[in-house]
């Protein structure tokens, strides 16, 4: 097997060191729906009768293995039985004979159709490697149409009930559109915990679940993953929209102590085709009146009868996805403009974080002992310390997530939405939904806590001011923008990434934090993995999740939040106006980008298209009034490159200096290039940028003016992303 281009073949050779899978193999495992059975039968023979190798128990040794070698591909086959063939479907599991067992598919149904990987463990870990993956001849000119996929949604009508005892009880109404005349089954993402109890069609004809198929007892226990197989009565004609009504119960919200609660599956408690597909959404829900809850959109009626709280929330517009946080909350309220920001956390923190800080006390001091005696061990008396407490800095998160509205504003272009909501969630990650944040417990402690709970070995404060501003940032980058496949998700991560670290410099002592912040990314970037590579040349950025696998589990995040974030830096500074030092270009650059797309999903190629209308002619290394080669070298590419600076300063005349020198270039790609900024550092430590210079494999020499005597040249590696020696 041989990938199509150079990105593929440096993926394959990430996992089996090697450019082209070239393998033997002892056994294979293969289920399809297009010619090759008949291709098998046309090539097979009956066994010479004199073969000392008789496969006498062949069909006994396999009976059992194949069917659980088939789990997982039995969806797939069965769309294809079900509906149209024209689309085929091959699997095969090879038992390679030096890299073990992996798997190769040919999907005619999605976009990149052949792909080969892996399931490999990492201690207790499991990683799906995929070590390449591109289209076929054949789906990628259906590629538009495979994206669309069988149905469109078009609404969700969803009707929550959350008991006491936390379970929850759904009726959802999904109105959809036939994009397939022949195609029957619809695979609708739904967790693993919650069971359907029926599915009805707007005719009321009972609509089959694929799972109905698997052992008796609960259905949620028995799926294996997060998705129900659903099966229509009969196809519906291109262009014709029908409804689908699901009921459903099952847990997916846990009490994690001293009242927090977690909503788990947020991605997947109600029925829907896949995050990203916009839809309209009109939630209602009913629980327990001693609990608040905030969702995604708009609240149109909220009441309250008999112990129970009932609140309905429309989207404003359409969504990508939807969803909802409660618990015993408290909240604070703030404008930024007309949008309204109102920010929910409970009096007291999660049990296990609470276990953390008692676990992080004063170690017992060690006193050795005279002549060998056995040493004493004194213990601190410990201090208890006051009950953590997230309500507790609810004005301090108002504020911020005010200011980064307000400020996000006047980069982006107007907040999306009429207002925000600001949610506590236990865990130390967030996340940014249309009108609604879900903030970890930690962001909403003070600085001294989180530093000692967060357990940062590197410092900084991951938590703080940036993660709130990253998930605001989100209401541009990922929810009014969308992306066009894991591809093109760094864009929404990226630009996220870079809006809280512009965010950051505009707080107190801001210009350090936002140095340390980059600086902090280009560590991460450059830090060694297990095997002495850097975690930067695991895989370009256009991977996207691909890059977290067994070889580096944090890939994804590394390369996609924080290499983004230093491309997207550097992009600003070849923007920058060399005579003025404005950066107006780059940000007009942005809005525009916002303004233009809003409401759709984008692709890389949509951004390098619209960035080369903004391109300067100093930043034009091509002469073709495009940034081509900028984002072939950070997004497509991978290196970080080693610069080695000589420069000298010469008087020429009075208040006339030269200064020149050269650059060399190591570490990267033979054609990588990239434009250096040289910059003077003149007393007070005052910094001022002599030009760019144009670094390829020769390297360059360099000569510029200056009016007074630098103290020294330097490479300004503070807005690059190189090792500068």
């Amino acid at each position: 097997m041989i990938p199509p281009n150079a990105a593929e073949k440096r993926s394959l050779a990430q996992f089996i060191q090697a450019p082209i899978l070239e393998e033997g193999f002892s056994s294979v495992y293969m289920r399809f729906t297009d010619q090759t059975a008949q291709e098998l039968l046309a090539l097979s023979r009956r066994p010479d009768p004199d073969d000392p190798e008789q496969p006498d128990q062949f069909v006994q040794e396999w009976a059992s293995p194949a069917q659980t070698l088939g789990q997982g591909t039995s969806e797939r086959i069965l769309m294809d039985l079900l509906g149209d063939r024209s689309h085929p479907y091959f699997y095969a599991r090879v038992q390679g004979l030096n890299l073990g067992a992996f798997q190769v598919i040919d999907d005619e149904r999605v976009p990149e159709a052949f792909s080969v990987g892996a399931i490999r463990k990492v201690d207790s870990e499991v990683f799906g490697d995929i070590w390449c993956s591109f289209p076929t001849q054949a789906s990628q000119a259906r590629a538009a149409a495979l994206r669309e996929g069988v149905v469109k949604v078009l609404s969700y009508a969803l009707d929550i009930r959350i008991h006491p005892d936390r379970s929850l009880e759904g009726r959802a109404e999904v109105q959809l559109e036939s994009r397939s005349a022949q195609n029957r089954l619809i695979p609708f993402g739904l967790s693993r915990w919650l069971a359907v109890s029926g599915i009805e069609d707007d005719r009321g004809r009972r609509v089959a679940v694929v799972e109905d198929l698997l052992p008796k007892g609960s259905p949620a226990e028995a799926r294996a993953y997060d998705q129900v197989d659903v099966v229509l009565p009969e196809p519906y004609p291109v262009g014709e929209r029908f409804r689908l009504i699901f009921k459903y119960h099952g847990n997916v919200i846990a009490d994690v102590g001293n009242g927090v609660l977690y909503v788990g599956a947020r991605g997947s408690w109600y029925p829907n085709l896949g995050l990203g597909n916009p839809a309209v959404y009109d939630l209602t829900f009913h629980y327990p009146e001693k609990l608040t809850l905030v969702a995604t959109g708009s609240r149109v009626e909220e009441k309250s009868s008999e112990g129970w709280s009932e609140s309905r929330w429309r989207s404003d517009g359409v969504f990508r996805v939807a969803g909802f946080n409660l618990g015993p909350y408290i909240s604070a309220e703030r404008r930024a403009g007309k949008v309204q920001v109102k920010v929910y956390a409970t009096r007291e923190a999660e049990s296990a974080l609470e276990k953390r800080r008692a676990g992080a006390g004063t170690p017992p001091v060690i006193i050795p002992g005279p002549y060998g005696e056995r040493p004493s061990i004194l213990h601190a008396i410990p201090k208890l310390p006051p009950p953590l407490s997230p309500a507790a800095l609810l004005d301090d998160i108002a504020e911020i997530a005010s200011a980064a509205v307000e400020y996000f504003t006047s980069l982006f272009g107007p907040f999306p939405y009429p207002h925000l909501a600001v949610s506590q969630v236990p865990g130390n990650f967030g996340q940014g939904w249309p009108e609604l944040v879900y903030l970890p417990t930690l962001s909403f402690l003070p600085k001294a806590d989180r530093s000692e709970l967060a357990l940062n070995p590197k410092g900084g404060d991951p938590l703080g001011p940036v993660v709130v501003a990253h998930e605001v940032a989100h209401q541009w980058w990922g929810n009014l923008l969308g992306w066009d496949t894991y591809h093109d998700q760094w864009l929404s991560e990226g630009l996220a990434s870079y809006a809280a670290a512009l965010f950051l410099a505009r707080q107190k002592d801001g210009d350090r934090q936002f140095r340390n912040l980059l600086h902090l990314y280009k560590e991460d970037m450059l830090a060694k993995t297990g095997e002495g590579k850097t975690i930067e040349s695991g895989g370009p950025i256009w991977l996207g999740q691909r890059l977290s696998s067994s070889h580096d589990p944090e890939g994804y995040p590394n390369i996609v939040y924080k290499k983004a974030c230093w491309v997207l830096h550097m992009l600003r500074g070849l923007m920058i106006d060399p005579k003025t030092g404005s950066d107006e270009r780059f940000f007009r650059l942005l809005r525009d980008f916002v303004s233009r797309y809003q409401g759709q999903s984008v692709s890389t190629e949509d951004f390098i298209q619209h960035a080369a209308k903004y391109v300067t002619p100093e930043s034009d290394l091509e002469r073709n009034h495009k940034l081509d080669w900028f984002f072939n070298e950070w997004v497509y590419e991978t290196g970080v490159p080693t610069y080695h600076l000589e420069a000298g300063v010469r008087e020429l005349a009075a208040n006339k200096y030269l200064v020149q020198g050269s650059i060399a270039q190591n570490d990267v790609p033979r054609d990588f290039e990239m434009l250096v900024p040289v910059v003077a550092i003149y007393a007070k430590d005052r910094r001022v940028t002599l030009g760019r210079v144009a670094v390829s494999e020769n390297g360059a020499r360099f000569k510029f003016t200056t009016t007074r005597k630098p103290s020294r040249v330097v490479i300004d590696d503070e807005n690059l992303l190189a090792v500068v020696h």
